[in-house]
């Protein structure tokens, strides 16, 4: 059964002790981060600040914070998640359109909006000001008509103003502007726990994220009319924020603390105008931190990635058995791959097909008897199965993330392969094993 919406998500949080409600009083500034970035580094459990310094609304942060909490919200297991997000895209489920919905028990408009009604906090010590971070941004391209939902950073300008680091939404204004328009747009902040990672899956353009989540759900999302732009939104969200993107606007945004876990540098990005702000009774807002790995940003994005890319390899690679992007690779920029070779170099076949993707910066490929989610294991392998002369490829001059603050030149940089498998068709030293280990407790020799 999926969860209808963020509460009904919180409330089996709380049943598994994953939960921790506080009526401490916190700042907006720093203090609420300070906590989720504790949480996040101890694999601690989500946090729910129910007494917000100058805000009668509480701010929940940490919600996907470890891995355990995505596979939970996707009612799904780290054996099986691959397959569920496969099958999902396979069988997408359509929105269906209600007339009422909680997300529109209170509406604001015109003089009533105001973005400093809403507890938006400032994450790090360089944030110019506070940022939306997990906001869902829907918007529809103005000449297909094809949907799209993306989680995009969102800065806090004015009172109804926000900037956006965007990125298919840029494709979608560029659209608009080239007749004379803005772009409509919608945030949708508190959404049921499915709806975030399924913004996260490599889907072709033009794919409807709502459709697959509701297909990863295993019932349509249920979606209502907007007030002020034609546009669709969650109905049971907390939050919904409606604006337009100015066309051929461009203001400052940023500095801002990002995955990468440095600050990206100020530029002149799009402007909304925010237009209405909609909520349901004593909303919630949900924050997610992002910066130094590991934080909930990076697990976001962790299961998509690993998921599309496992599909995508499979397809050419069938010995493909795992796929992993750790987060202190930011989860784009190291890849870690777990194969059973059906010919010599095959691994290095692996390697450069990575490169093609123009995603990834380091590739390491192990043989499928290590376990890539453990990285102590995958440094094993790497002292073990490689030598450098031989089993070490650098691709200069290939095109690099924007995120990538060792790049020297815009967007030009270079990969590493490490092919860390054992020689193909030749003998190797057999792995150590110990008779039982897998299979006892320690809990065996408590007394009773």
């Amino acid at each position: 059964m999926s969860f209808k919406d963020l509460r009904e998500f919180l409330t089996l949080l709380e049943e598994r002790g994953e939960l921790l409600k506080t009526k401490k009083p916190v700042d907006l500034k720093f203090e609420i981060s300070s906590y989720i970035r504790k949480t996040s580094d101890q694999q601690g459990p989500a946090l729910l600040f129910e007494k917000v310094n100058n805000s009668a609304i509480p701010v929940l942060g940490g919600v996907f914070a470890t891995r355990e909490r995505a596979f939970l919200a996707l009612e799904t297991s780290p054996q099986d998640y691959v397959n569920k997000f496969q099958n999902a895209l396979d069988r997408l489920l359509p929105p269906k359109l209600v007339s009422s919905a909680p997300c529109k028990d209170v509406v604001l408009t015109g003089k009533e909006v105001d973005l400093g009604r809403l507890p938006i906090p400032i994450f790090s010590e360089k944030d110019p000001a506070p940022f939306i971070t997990l906001g869902l941004c829907i918007s529809r391209d103005p000449k297909s008509g094809g949907k799209n939902t993306s989680i995009y950073r969102l800065q806090v300008k004015g009172r109804n103003r926000l900037g956006i680091m965007a990125q298919q939404l840029v494709r979608q204004l560029i659209e608009a502007e080239s007749i004379g328009q803005g772009l409509p747009i919608a945030i949708a902040i508190g959404t049921d726990p499915v709806i975030p990672l399924a913004t996260q899956w490599m889907a072709p353009y033009g794919t409807d994220e709502l459709a697959l989540a509701g297909a990863l759900r295993g019932e349509p999302v249920e979606v209502v009319k907007a007030e002020t732009v034609d546009l669709e939104v969650p109905a049971t969200a907390e939050i919904i924020i409606e604006g337009t993107v100015l066309p051929n606007v461009r203001d400052e945004e940023g500095p801002f603390g990002e995955v990468s876990g440095y600050y990206t540098p100020s530029n002149p990005k799009p402007i909304i105008e925010v237009s209405a702000i909609t909520h349901r009774k004593n909303p919630i807002y949900q924050a997610a931190l992002t910066g130094m790995p590991t934080t909930e940003n990076h697990i976001l994005k962790q299961l998509p990635l690993e998921a599309s890319f496992y599909w995508e390899l499979k397809k050419e690679f069938p010995g493909v058995t795992a796929v992993h992007f750790p987060a202190a690779g930011t989860v784009g920029m190291t890849c870690v791959i777990a194969m059973k070779q059906a010919y010599e170099c095959e691994a290095r076949n692996v390697i450069a097909a990575m490169i093609g993707t123009r995603r990834n910066k380091i590739t390491i490929v192990v043989d499928d008897d290590v376990d890539i989610f453990d990285m102590e294991k995958v440094w094993w392998a790497i002292a073990t199965r490689t030598q450098a002369d031989e089993d070490i490829i650098i691709f200069p001059r290939v095109v690099a993330t924007a995120m990538d603050p060792s790049v020297r030149k815009l967007r030009v940089g270079s990969s590493l392969g490490i092919d860390a498998t054992k020689p193909f068709g030749q003998s190797f030293p057999e792995i150590v094993k110990v008779p039982g280990a897998d299979s006892v407790s320690l809990d065996d020799l408590k007394n009773d």
